[in-house]
């Protein structure tokens, strides 16, 4: 092989800015795997809202993020070593990304209507299911409605076509409901008050909006990193392409 210096000026920075780049795409994809990861933590936690389903867009930043890992290692060796098939290979597999990233955000674009009709109607049909101390769905509510301070889907009068708050010993709400959270404390709210009093005894607003904006917040956060990432990808086809065009006229040159 020639030496290092016949590859010129220009293309020799070209090479350690793509060797650079790679680091920073591998940091980039281990950036990725720990937000997906995060943001899965949220989506986890009302699993039942979102059909007991782990297909959330967490999962495919995290594969994603792998993937990133992969690709970077064939940027860094190609790089490295000059070599024109490793370049190719991560150029290729670059583009075959982006392609995918564009296909993926169409995709989230097109269907989210169709989520958030999804989880909303999981979310009534999840109601009906509440009242067991230890169940799941209990536990999902009860850490729901005291975490964004809501009741019931889309207001707190949800809770009187349930099973749960129709019951002779309940006539109300979870306790969860409630601003002062004690033992009791939503009982009774359909038949010992007026609804212009319950407000101040219980949150009134709806669980349903609280949890779709967190939801694009999260999945705000994840799209800006893709975009983020995708801007980086281009540039690194670019270098990759100028790098391996040096390499293959430095030794049409020998």
């Amino acid at each position: 092989m020639a030496s290092l210096n016949n590859l010129g000026c220009g293309p020799l920075t070209v090479k350690y800015l793509v060797f650079i780049f790679n680091f920073i795409f591998f940091f980039s994809g281990l950036l990725l795997i720990v937000v997906g990861g995060i943001a899965q933590g949220f989506f986890s936690t009302y699993l039942n809202f979102f059909s007991g389903r782990y297909e959330t867009p967490a999962i495919g930043i995290i594969i994603l993020g792998v993937i990133i890992l992969v690709i970077s290692f064939f940027g860094c060796c190609g790089a490295k070593k000059e070599n024109v098939f490793m370049l190719r290979v991560f150029a290729f597999l670059m583009v075959v990304v982006l392609v995918l990233e564009f296909a993926a955000a169409i995709s989230v674009a097109v269907l989210r209507p169709n989520i958030e009709q999804l989880v909303q109607k999981n979310m009534n049909e999840t109601m009906a299911k509440y009242g067991q101390p230890k169940d799941l769905v209990t536990k999902t509510w009860d850490d729901l409605q005291q975490k964004y301070h809501c009741c019931g889907t889309d207001e707190y009068t949800d809770w009187s076509r349930t099973a749960y708050g129709t019951n002779a010993t309940v006539n109300g709400v979870p306790d969860s409901c409630c601003k002062t959270v004690t033992e009791d404390c939503g009982h009774d709210i359909f038949t010992s008050i007026p609804p212009t009093a319950a407000p101040d005894r219980i949150y009134g607003s709806g669980c349903y909006i609280a949890l779709k904006d967190s939801a694009r917040r999260n999945t705000g956060a994840i799209i800006g990193g893709v975009v983020g990432l995708a801007v980086l990808q281009m540039i690194g086809v670019w270098m990759s392409c100028c790098l391996i065009r040096a390499v293959r006229e430095r030794y049409e040159i020998l």
